[in-house]
């Protein structure tokens, strides 16, 4: 008899210790039904219970994985997105300001809002990258509301993977404008900046600032070869040496493309200034298959897309100024494509995918996005920016994926 109880207890043991199934909403001996639970959605399941993030959406025709939009300002169009970048748990950061105020918006990886962060001294966020400790390093400006001799300084801020302030810092001349466009953390653990510095009266200089891991400024350097002189975007190579992009030309005008290569002290290596059609103006870079660096902007006086590589030496690979795309005003951003090529987003939301020589492959026309592209690990691509050119105003800070295949 104690035997069969032995036994029946230990029945009873293993039959208590297994766990009930789970759906696929995770609910242990649930009966969710899974799928797209969003009637404007293409794929839209009217039997579903559980949304389960597969549903798919046509923006102009186009495929979409989703669009987010995000309203911060208190005053109704206030709100600008300049910069987006991946963080390391799959999610987002934009960069960039509300109500003349910088902005960082962290969002999930479906581009669900998880915070935001209003930075009462700076002006504006251009750029924000994630930097080694797991925080996130951004730059813009600061300036001012009283007026006049009120003029804008490089703000520099360091915060931790929450948006919480960990240091900021304000450099910039007496009485003229400077800023910063673009930043990056240096092999070497500190942080460097690219933008303009006007320490002359107002003939601005390409500046380089180089700073600790605590924000104290290690060096600056100017570069100029014209009257009117900035940097938008820099990028660190193996070797520790540094590109930037930008233009160069005469005050109001006249502008041509400017690349300046530097070593890890920000010392010229070289320096190449070329006219195109009309003023031109390059705003991102990227490194190329070849080890040259192949950036994007416009030319044509704003009114089309540019593109150009440069090889190591920073002789003209190629070059492409599309002037049968009128009214385009240039790309805002460039990123390589894992499978070859390279995609750009332009002013007036054009994604747009060039092969290596610089061919366009194709080129689509989106809503809102108009400043930054990010390519994942899974090949889709990110965009995010605020329709500049969809009003005075610009459109609301935006957020869209898509699998750039339904586009090929």
């Amino acid at each position: 008899m104690r035997r069969y109880l032995f036994i029946f207890l230990l029945f009873m043991f293993w039959n208590c210790g297994e766990e009930e199934p789970k759906d696929c909403a995770g609910v242990a001996g649930g009966n969710s039904i899974c799928g797209c639970t969003d009637s404007l959605a293409t794929n839209f399941d009217s039997t579903a219970t559980y949304d389960d993030g597969s549903c798919e959406y046509l923006l102009n025709g186009i495929p979409i994985k989703w669009i987010k939009t995000y309203s911060i300002s208190e005053n109704s169009g206030l709100d600008e997105s300049w910069r987006v970048i991946e963080a390391s748990d799959g999610g987002f950061v934009i960069a960039g300001a509300t109500d003349y105020k910088g902005l960082l918006i962290k969002t999930d990886a479906n581009g669900e809002k998880q915070w935001h962060k209003v930075y009462e001294n700076s002006t504006s966020l251009y750029a924000v990258r994630q930097s080694s400790d797991g925080g996130f390093i951004a730059t813009g400006y600061y300036e001012c509301d009283t007026l006049p001799g009120c003029y804008p300084d490089i703000y520099l801020l360091k915060t931790d993977f929450s948006g919480n302030i960990e240091w900021e810092q304000s450099d910039g001349t007496a009485e003229n404008n400077d800023w910063a466009r673009d930043v990056i953390e240096t092999q070497d653990g500190g942080f460097m900046i690219t933008g303009t510095w006007n320490d002359d009266g107002w003939n601005s200089k390409a500046a380089l600032r180089k700073y600790s891991s605590d924000g104290d400024l290690i060096w600056g350097k100017t570069f100029s070869s014209s009257t009117a002189n900035e940097g938008n975007a820099l990028m660190e190579n193996s070797d520790g040496s540094i590109v930037f992009v930008g233009y160069s030309g005469e005050q109001h005008g006249a502008y041509k493309h400017y690349m300046v290569k530097a070593d890890a002290d920000g010392g010229q290596i070289w320096k190449k200034k070329t006219q195109s059609v009309g003023d031109a103006l390059l705003y991102a870079v990227s490194l190329s298959p070849s080890g040259g660096y192949v950036a994007a902007g416009f030319c044509n006086s704003w009114r089309s897309n540019f593109t150009v590589e440069r090889n190591t030496s920073g002789g003209i690979d190629w070059d492409n100024c599309f002037i049968d795309e009128s009214s385009h005003y240039g790309y805002y951003d460039i990123t390589p494509s894992s499978g070859g090529g390279y995609y750009l987003i332009d002013d007036i939301c054009y994604l747009t995918k060039i092969d290596d020589s610089g061919e366009i492959i194709y080129s689509a026309k989106l809503n809102h996005v108009n400043q930054s592209v990010i390519e994942l690990d899974d090949g889709d691509v990110v965009m995010g920016g605020f329709g500049f050119r969809e009003g005075n105003s610009g459109g609301p800070i935006s957020l869209l994926r898509l699998d750039p295949s339904n586009l090929e």
